[in-house]
């Protein structure tokens, strides 16, 4: 499988030996690390292989709230991808995730990194529908100290999702404008600041319980907190136990006895609750 996989790439890498546009576009890309003009000329470099609707870059440092680099959003999705989430979303965001674990350089389609339930997950039905991509891969590329750059191109819901050359592709040349956006954002002065004192679980279960204590209900226990936070991600009961290292029965134990504190019966009425909470105490970005 890997000799095969090998041979792939050196196909790809063959036919872009032979596309003139594919070095005119990375000149006027390198010609450009450190201006402003360097994420559209990066887009267009990729683009000029690989077809995609829009992407947006995001920056990330533990749980702070993420900087958005650029986008190429009309105005009611740029509300969406990121205005709103920024309020809180991204905690439950899989490329977030992978960031804040300590995922710092490679290309990863969403389904490599998301949960086992995510496509069933309250987040994606609620609100990840709405950006509208039927497919989307992330370059991560890594920044200044924990900073972590994730560039994301989307598919629109009537186009096909990426396919296996697509993907053979970007892989083909990933290492390279990993090297050179490396290069751009390590100068970038917005990437600056200390190492994060909590982790993203931590500001994920305050955020869930600071929710409850302004609606009056019951605080959740630490392992109820745990539970909540896997559970709102999209990990299924079978995924947190072995995340929680407990039986799938006392995760579902454990939801229950949730869901009767919060007095709600679904995961859509406590991921309602999660998105009129802000996330409190990170430390906000421009």
């Amino acid at each position: 499988m890997a000799v095969r996989e090998k041979n792939s790439q050196v196909v790809v890498g063959r036919k872009l030996l032979s596309q003139p546009q594919w070095y005119i576009a990375l000149s006027d890309l390198l010609s450009l690390v450190g201006d402003p003009g360097f994420p559209d000329a990066l887009a267009a470099t990729i683009r000029s292989l690989v077809q995609f609707d829009y992407t947006v870059t995001f920056a990330y440092n533990g749980p702070d709230v993420p900087i958005c680099l650029h986008h190429t959003f009309q105005p009611k999705q740029y509300e969406i991808h990121v205005d709103e989430y920024r309020i809180g979303p991204y905690l439950l965001d899989p490329f977030y995730k992978a960031a804040a674990t300590g995922t710092r350089s490679g290309l990863y389609r969403l389904a490599e990194v998301a949960p086992d339930q995510f496509y069933k997950s309250e987040y994606y039905r609620s609100y990840y529908v709405q950006t509208g991509p039927v497919d989307e891969i992330a370059l991560f590329v890594p920044g200044n100290g924990d900073w972590t750059v994730v560039i994301s191109l989307m598919r629109a819901p009537t186009q096909p999702a990426f396919s296996a050359h697509d993907l053979r592709t970007l892989r083909c040349i990933e290492p390279l404008l990993r090297g050179i956006a490396q290069m751009h954002w390590k100068a970038d002065e917005r990437l600056v600041g200390v190492e994060p004192t909590e982790d993203e679980k931590e500001v994920l279960r305050r955020t869930v319980q600071e929710a409850l204590s302004t609606r009056g209900m019951p605080a959740l226990t630490p392992r109820e907190l745990e539970v909540v936070g896997s559970v709102l991600e999209g990990h299924s009961s079978e995924s947190i136990s072995n995340l929680l290292g407990i039986s799938a029965g006392t995760v579902r134990i454990h939801r229950k006895n949730i869901y009767a504190k919060m007095r709600i019966s679904s995961q859509r009425e406590l991921f309602a609750i999660f998105m009129k909470s802000p996330v409190t105490g990170a430390k906000p970005q421009p």
